[in-house]
């Protein structure tokens, strides 16, 4: 084999070997992408129902209309028994629980609820600690 032969094999070699690492890291490059394309969905989803937590939560606290309590009620155990939990985390479901055990479940007569402000507070700053929580996770 000729000098010029064996240079020509080791070029061609190391081509090979590059064209490699840079598929594999084109693949690793997809895939992080990828996911962080996934989570980020995921928090806006979290978001968007943490923010319609806190906001029939909040109209539950201060409302001096029946009516808008009764639908307050009714769109927060939607979201208590069904789409939030899906995204919650413990300190959430443990400020949903606190909140809930606050709310009358029959008829109301005296609106707003004394005390329910101090809950609904509580639960909007859990809702606000875990989407900070869930964003620094998604950024690293």
């Amino acid at each position: 084999m000729t000098e010029y032969e064996k240079w020509e094999l080791i070029i061609k070699a190391f081509s090979v070997f590059a064209l490699i690492v840079a598929g594999v890291w084109a693949f690793h490059r997809y895939s992080d992408t990828k996911e962080k394309e996934y989570y980020s969905e995921f928090w806006n989803k979290k978001m968007e129902l943490y923010l319609e937590t806190s906001s029939w939560a909040s109209i539950m606290a201060t409302t001096s209309s029946v009516a808008d309590f009764n639908e307050a009620r009714e769109e927060y155990y939607q979201l208590f028994y069904g789409r939030l939990s899906l995204v919650e985390g413990n300190a959430v479901k443990k400020a949903m629980q606190d909140f809930s055990g606050n709310v009358p479940k029959g008829e109301v007569s005296i609106l707003p609820i004394e005390g329910l402000d101090q809950k609904a507070y509580q639960l909007t700053i859990s809702l606000k600690k875990e989407l900070g929580e869930s964003w620094r996770e998604l950024i690293s």
